[in-house]
């Protein structure tokens, strides 16, 4: 059996993912009063991993793969769909004023990375921001290199790519990379990105 295959296994993808949970999210706690959060939508949720921040607000986590959103629906008692968020429609006074893809999109190719945040920007409110957490493919050689290529995502991008990507879909607010690993060895190279729609 391949890696990526036993990585697909959602028990064993929260044990691997878990000593680095906290560390991907320094950035997003950093720059944002989570209280004050509306309405979240969080977009390839995984076993909801991210569940917990927004226990004080109105929740939906959606993702592709069924056994994650089975996995999260008996773990965490919120609300969790089975969709592809290209095609998920919500009534306009219900879009949401926070949208979070975590370590989703080196997953998808370019194409489909420009469908999924073209709709995106319009799934959030008026005062909504678009926040996303990503995996940086650097350009030097070392353990986060290889580490980006060793990943069950096959679209890692450098942080150049991924800013021009971004900033064709949105209004950049912060745009910021920054290391992960464990006892002070950087493993992978992370960004953060913070985006309003464009006037």
């Amino acid at each position: 059996m391949r890696i990526q295959q036993v990585m697909e296994w959602t028990p064993v993808y929260r044990a691997w993912m878990a000593p680095f949970a906290g560390a991907k999210l320094s950035p997003l706690l950093k720059n944002n009063d989570l209280a004050r959060v509306r309405r979240v939508l969080d977009v390839g949720c995984g076993p909801g991993t991210d569940t917990h921040l927004f226990a004080h607000c109105d929740y939906l986590g959606i993702d592709r793969n069924r056994a994650n959103i089975e996995s999260a629906r008996r773990r965490f008692k919120r609300n969790f769909v089975i969709a592809d968020v290209t095609e998920y429609e919500v009534p306009a006074g219900e879009r949401f004023d926070f949208v979070l893809a975590n370590s989703l999109l080196h997953h998808i190719d370019d194409a489909g990375v420009h469908t999924l945040l073209s709709r995106l920007a319009t799934l959030m409110a008026d005062d909504g921001h678009v926040h996303i957490i990503d995996l940086v493919l650097p350009e030097e050689r070392g353990l986060p290199r290889l580490m980006a290529r060793m990943d069950r995502g096959d679209y890692p991008r450098r942080l150049d790519r991924w800013k021009e990507i971004f900033t064709q879909h949105f209004e950049r607010l912060l745009f910021e990379s920054f290391p992960v690993g464990l006892g002070g060895v950087a493993i992978w190279d992370m960004l953060y990105f913070k985006g309003k729609r464009k006037s």
